[in-house]
């Protein structure tokens, strides 16, 4: 991993909101290693519930 290397993944928070609808926000990042056996996960903010989920990055998200 390289802070200059896009992440394989974002690292979400997801939440019930208005409507059924969930909120989405983005606490963090994640690269597989090298040898695809691991991931590193680097956190902005740790959830309070303590669930992830990690999604790989939209296309829009290159830009």
């Amino acid at each position: 991993m390289s802070d200059t290397t896009k992440p394989d993944y974002i690292a979400y928070n997801v939440s019930e909101g208005n409507n059924e609808k969930s909120i989405w926000n983005a606490v963090g990042a994640a690269w597989n290693h090298n040898d695809n056996k691991g991931i590193n996960i680097v956190l902005y903010a740790i959830p309070v519930s303590g669930k992830i989920t990690l999604r790989t990055p939209k296309i829009d998200d290159d830009k």
